[in-house]
Formats: C-alpha cells, structure tokens, sequence
C-alpha cells in the first residue's frame, strides 16, 4: 500500500480530500494530514509518505518551501499542488521544483482520483523497476557464485583445463593474483546412520564461517565448497605466506575439534596439497591431497596431514586375489562365516610395514565392488557408489573394514532373499491355478504343467515352499470354500460337495470331518 500525507491550512479541505479519494480502490492510506508548513515537513520526515498533496499557501512556510525541503531528503515523493485560480504562477514554480501534478480548487472527484491513479502507477512501476534491477543485480551476484563454485566441481570431476590467471578469470571469475596455488581439503567424519542431513549443515556452515574469512585474508582468492562432507578450498596465495596459513588453519582444526563435543560424534581432518606455480599444475596434485586425506584412517584424526602420502606398494601384493578367490566362495554357498574369513584376509594387509591409510581404502573400495558385481545385485551400479560414500565417512581402519563386511552381510542377506523369491514365484503361481480350478478333477500332473516344471521337482519344490504336498493343499482349499458355503448360504450339503470337486457325498463328509472335526451338517448348524 502506498502513503499519502495531506497538507492544507483548512481542516475542511484536507477533510474533502479525504472523503473524494477512492483509497482503498486505488490501493492507497492516508497516513497524516498537517494544517501548516512545519508540521508537514516534520511528519513528511517522520511517516516518509510516497505522496504528498499540499497547498501552496499554509502558516509557517508555504507549500513551496515544503516541497523544495522534502526533495533534498525525499527524491522519490511524488507531490500533487492544490492551487487556486490566482495562485498559478506559484504552480508554476512549483512545477520547476519536480511537481508533475496539481489541481485546482474547487477540488473535483474524478479530477482528483484520476491523478492519484496516475501518480500510484507512476510509483509502482518505479518501485518494480527497482525490484528488477535489485534482482538482476542478485541474480547476477548468484551467477557469479556459482560459475567460482563450478572451479571446485570441475577439480574435482577432472574438467579443469585452465593454463593461466587470465583463464580463472575469464572462466570462473577467480582473481589470481599471486604466484602460488595450493589446495585444502578438509574432511567430517560422521555416522550417517546417527546424523542428520540438518545436522551436517549446521557443522557445514560452522565450518565454513571460520575457514571462508581466514583464508580471504591470507589468499589473493579463494573458492571454497562442500561436496557431501568433503571441503574442496582452491586458493591462491603468496609463497612467503605458506607458514602464516599454516597456523592459522592448524588453530581453525583445534578451535572445531575442541567444540566437536556440540555437534554429535564426528571427527574433523585436513590436508594439505602441494604448492605449485600454474593453475594447470594443480589438477595433477589433486589426487596426492586427496590420498594425504586418507592417511587420518591409520595416523588419527584432527591433524593438519602435509607433504606425500607415500606408498607402501600393499596394493599390489597377492591381498586382492586371495579375497577374490575365498569371496567368490562364500558366495557360492550364500555363506556370511566365509565372508567374513575373506575380509579378515584384507585385515591382513594392516599388518605391512609402512601401510598407508589411502592404500587400504582402496583396497577396501575394490574388494567391496567385485563383492556387489560377483553376487550380480540389483542395481549394483548404485550399491557401489553407496558403499564408497560409507567408505569415505571412515574415521579408522577398524570401521573401514567393518563397512566392507556389513556390505557383504546385506548383498548375502538380499541374494538369498531374491532366491527365495524366486523359487518361490512358481509356487505362487501353482497356488493360483490350484485356486481357479479346484472344483474341477485337477491332478498334480496337470499343475505341473501349468507352471512348467516336472512333475518330481514340482512336487519336491511345492512341499518344500508350503511345508505339505499338493494332495493335501487341495484338500485345505477346498474344505475352506466348503466351509464358507455351509456358513454364508442355504445350498444344499450334497451341491456343496460337487461344487467344490467331490463327486462322492460320503467321501466329502469323512475328508471334511477330518479337516473340520464336525461333519458339514454339525458345523452348518453352530456356525450357519
């Protein structure tokens, strides 16, 4: 809604205004009306109206002197001048003074709603004009944030391909001024099962609001964005520095560690990456930081982890293929005690002199798809990715293999499950004919048949998922629509029985009694 104050020394007047206005319509409300010129400069100051109606003659000062002291601190207000036919010439200047509108006394209606109408239009549209362009300058700033947080997605995809400064700028809006680039990656360790998304961007942006301004303030530029809980920061920054934002993040570490307890249980970890002097030298290093990251897993976390990961070559002795042979075997015969004695045959590589933390996760990735791909899961492309994100939130070596085995003890779990099901889908099927037909003389050969499968392994098949033979699971079907019929209609017991597929009366009355414990006539009788 847009305020309109009203200045007039007639009380009657601004009274007239007030009733000829059409406010509501025109989606306007009178905030004030003032009676001399003090008054109206001092609540134009106070309510900041988006117009103001005023005489041109009023106590005080007059109507021009308002206007000219209202425009130095008001240069939106739009003003309508009342002014009779004598007082033109001070319409005239008040013109000069940026009024676009006046009337004239006597007041009309329809003179003075159109020129509010017109006036609110004019206004609203400014207004929107500024709502675009403080959009389009928002948009415009998202734009950029988001083109400098494609730096990091691109690093990490390996799409980067920038050889120079000039490239960052160009492509990515990242201002390097410095000779050294140099990546951070710091890692949250946590429990997914026992963590929250919520929860993970509270610690998220807690993280960021310490790391984001220490290194604005050491860095030429920095870009800095979450990837699930891995921090990727791409910084560039001064060689002689290199000390100074080592403290400083060493201090950011501690201060997050100490105040780990108000987050929940997780761990926090950095690394380090090499120093180098092209942007297009960085990619290559990525991989090195990133397997610097992994070392938390056998050194600890909460550590500031430098230098070279190095490597222990555990990765190429014969761990690989003694877990593929013994998994395959587990397997074979859906065996979770085999299982685990395969991932105890990894657990083995812990124990080689000089092992690396990223060499075990490796191992530990590798063995975990060829368990998923051996087994041919359902949507086995998934439980990999899944499994490597479990992977990745390990704070230690212990629950690093503790994930490899729950994965095998879920995919077995499944497995079984869908040979179960399917095993069990020509039963289902058996039981549905059985159910369609049998008030006709089916017999164990004609299912069989029905279903497709031999008449010895359906047999051996149907006994095993039921728990009793066909003969018999014909007899409960029929004996239980006997039941419904004796219970719900009037039909004789005699009909009863060829309905259902005895022809024998006698024979009937014996099975049912056997099945029931009463004889189709004692039971119509308590239940009927």
């Amino acid at each position: 809604m847009l305020r309109v104050l009203i200045a007039d020394d007639e009380e009657r007047i601004c009274q007239l205004i007030l009733a000829l206005g059409e406010w509501q319509r025109l989606g306007l409300e009178v905030v004030g009306t003032a009676q001399n010129g003090p008054d109206a400069l001092a609540m134009l100051r106070s309510l900041q109206p988006d117009i103001l109606i005023t005489d041109i003659r009023m106590p005080g000062f007059d109507g021009l002197k308002v206007i000219e002291e209202a425009r130095r601190e008001m240069i939106q207000l739009e003003v309508i001048v009342i002014s009779g036919y004598a007082q033109f010439d001070y319409a005239q200047t008040a013109i000069r003074f940026g009024v676009g509108e006046y009337l004239l006394k006597p007041i009309n209606r329809d003179a003075l709603n159109h020129t509010l109408e017109k006036m609110a239009n004019r206004l609203r549209q400014q207004l929107k004009k500024e709502t675009d362009i403080e959009t389009l300058l928002e948009s415009h700033a998202d734009d950029r944030t988001q083109l400098r947080k494609r730096l990091v997605a691109d690093l990490l995809a390996g799409r980067l391909e920038v050889q120079s400064a000039d490239a960052l700028k160009r492509t990515y809006h990242f201002d390097a001024g410095a000779a050294g680039y140099q990546l951070l990656l710091l890692k949250i360790d946590f429990d997914p099962d026992h963590f929250s998304d919520a929860s993970l961007h509270i610690v998220q942006d807690k993280v960021l609001n310490l790391i984001a301004p220490l290194l604005h303030a050491t860095c030429a530029d920095a870009v800095c964005d979450f990837a699930d809980a891995s921090l990727t920061c791409f910084m560039n920054y001064a060689p002689e520095r290199q000390e100074a934002l080592r403290q400083q993040l060493r201090a950011a570490l501690n201060q997050l560690v100490a105040e780990k307890a108000l987050f929940g249980k997780l761990e926090f970890s950095m690394a380090l990456g090499v120093m180098v002097s092209s942007p297009a030298m960085l990619a290559a290093t990525l991989v090195g930081t990133q397997n610097l990251l992994s070392e938390r897993l056998t050194e600890g976390t909460g550590r500031l982890l430098e230098g070279e990961a190095g490597r222990s070559g555990v990765t190429d002795m014969d761990f690989p293929a003694r877990y593929s042979t013994a998994a395959s075997q587990a397997i074979d015969v859906m065996s979770q005690e085999e299982a685990d004695a395969a991932a105890a045959i990894l657990e083995e590589a812990t124990a080689v002199p000089g092992v690396r933390g990223w060499e075990l996760l490796l191992l530990v990735r590798a063995a975990g798809a060829m368990f998923v791909t051996r087994l041919g899961a359902e949507d086995g492309d998934t439980v990999i990715r899944q499994f490597h994100v479990r992977c990745a939130q390990c704070a230690d070596v212990p629950a690093l293999f503790q994930c490899l085995r729950q994965l095998q003890r879920d995919q077995l779990a499944q497995a079984s499950q869908r040979l179960k099901d399917r095993d069990a889908q020509p039963i289902r099927n058996a039981k549905l004919y059985i159910r369609k037909h049998f008030a006709e003389p089916i017999t164990l050969e004609e299912v069989s048949a029905a279903i497709g499968f031999s008449v010895n392994y359906f047999s051996t098949l149907f006994k095993k998922e039921t728990g009793e033979g066909f003969a018999k699971y014909l007899t409960h079907v029929r004996m239980d629509e006997a039941r419904a019929l004796l219970r719900d209609t009037n039909q004789p017991v005699a009909e009863i029985c060829k309905s259902i597929g005895y022809g024998d009366l006698k024979h009937f009355t014996r099975t049912f009694k056997a099945e029931v414990g009463l004889t189709p006539g004692e039971y119509r009788k308590l239940y009927g």
